[in-house]
C-alpha cells in the first residue's frame, strides 16, 4: 500500500469516488471538491452537477461544489485514488458493484474509506478490498438531505480514522480539520455506537426526537442498552470508561428540542432502518463474547418488525 504523498510532489488533484448521495456522502463529496479533489458522486438516480451545502455563517456559510454525478458503475472507468463508501451499512452489499468497478479501473494504491455507522467496518468491504487498503471511519456529521444535491449541514463535520500512513494520506483529501486521526480506533468506534445503539433505537421506535429521553422510564431503558453496549465493546477491546453510559445519556438529554437521529429520519421518510448494524451488532457480538444483552435483544425484534413495514 502506498504511503503518504508529499503535497509538493502531487502532479494532479486526488481522484475520489463517493458512493452514496445521502446527507453524509453528499457532504463529504462537496468538501473533497472544495479542497481541490476531482470528485465523482455515484448514485442510483439523479440529474445534478453540483452539491449545495446550506449552513449558518458561524459554520462558514453556504457553498456549492461542482462535481460529476454518475448512475452506472460502468462509467466509473478512470483510475481513482480513493473510494468513500458513504451508504448506510445495510446498503453495502447492493453498492458493491461500484466498488468492483473502482477496483477494476484503478491500479494498486486505491484506498477505500468506509464512512458508515457501527463497528468492524473493514469487514464489510474486505474482500474484495485488501484489508491494508481500507480505512474505517467514525462519522460525526449532523446533516440532512432535503432534496438531491442539497445538504443542510446542522452540526459537526468530522471523520475519525485510524492514525496510519494511509490515514495521513486521506486526511489531505479533505479540508484541514475534517479528518481526525485517532490512535485507538476500536474505542472511537464503540464510543459512537454507545450512543447510536440506544438513541437511534428509542427515537425510531417512539417516533420522537431525543426529547423522549426526558421520560425517566425511557432514559432507564436507554441506559440499560448503553451499559450492555459498553460491556460488549470492552469485550471487543474498546477502552470505555466505567461511567461512559451515564455521561452519554446526560449529553443526549441536553440536546436541543427537536434533535433527532438518522434512524428516526429514516423511519419518518419510510426508508429501511439501520438497526442491524447498530443494536443488532451489540446482540450478535454479545452472544459471541458471552456478554448478556437482554435489553438490546428485546428491542431488536421490535425494530426488525418496524423495518418490515419500511421494506413493504
Amino acid at each position: 500500500m502506498a504511503g503518504p504523498v508529499n503535497p509538493a510532489e502531487r502532479v494532479r488533484p486526488a481522484r475520489v469516488a463517493v458512493v452514496g448521495a445521502g446527507a453524509v456522502g453528499a457532504y463529504v463529496a462537496a468538501r473533497a471538491g472544495q479542497a481541490g479533489a476531482e470528485v465523482v458522486l455515484c448514485v442510483r438516480r439523479g440529474a445534478y452537477d453540483r452539491v449545495r451545502v446550506v449552513r449558518d455563517e458561524s459554520a462558514g456559510g453556504n457553498f456549492e461544489t461542482p462535481l460529476r454525478v454518475i448512475t452506472d458503475p460502468a462509467r466509473l472507468d478512470a483510475p481513482l485514488d480513493w473510494v468513500v463508501m458513504a451508504t448506510k451499512a445495510h446498503q453495502t452489499h447492493a453498492a458493491m458493484d461500484w466498488l468492483h468497478a473502482a477496483l477494476a479501473a484503478s491500479a494498486e494504491g486505491l484506498g477505500v474509506v468506509v464512512a458508515q455507522n457501527g463497528v468492524r467496518q473493514t469487514e464489510r468491504v474486505s474482500p474484495p478490498v485488501p484489508r491494508d487498503a481500507v480505512l474505517p471511519a467514525v462519522v460525526y456529521i449532523n446533516a440532512e438531505l432535503p432534496e438531491p444535491g442539497v445538504v443542510r449541514h446542522l452540526a459537526y463535520g468530522v471523520l475519525q480514522i485510524p492514525d496510519s500512513p494511509l490515514g495521513e494520506r486521506f486526511a489531505r483529501v479533505l479540508p484541514p480539520g475534517d479528518v481526525r486521526l485517532v490512535d485507538d480506533f476500536v474505542t472511537a468506534a464503540w464510543s459512537k455506537l454507545l450512543s447510536n445503539s440506544a438513541a437511534n433505537s428509542v427515537t425510531a421506535l417512539t417516533g420522537r426526537g431525543l426529547e423522549v429521553l426526558g421520560r425517566a422510564d425511557v432514559a432507564e431503558l436507554a441506559l440499560a442498552v448503553m451499559r450492555e453496549t459498553a460491556a460488549v465493546g470492552r469485550a471487543d477491546g474498546a477502552r470505555l470508561p466505567t461511567d461512559a453510559p451515564e455521561r452519554t445519556l446526560e449529553r443526549l438529554r441536553r440536546q436541543p428540542p427537536g434533535a433527532g437521529t438518522s434512524m428516526l429520519r429514516d423511519r419518518l421518510a419510510g426508508r429501511p432502518l439501520e438497526h442491524e448494524a447498530l443494536i443488532g451488532t451489540v446482540v450478535r457480538l454479545g452472544q459471541r463474547t458471552g456478554v448478556a444483552t437482554p435489553a438490546s435483544a428485546a428491542l431488536l425484534p421490535l425494530l426488525a418488525a418496524l423495518n418490515d413495514d419500511r421494506a413493504g
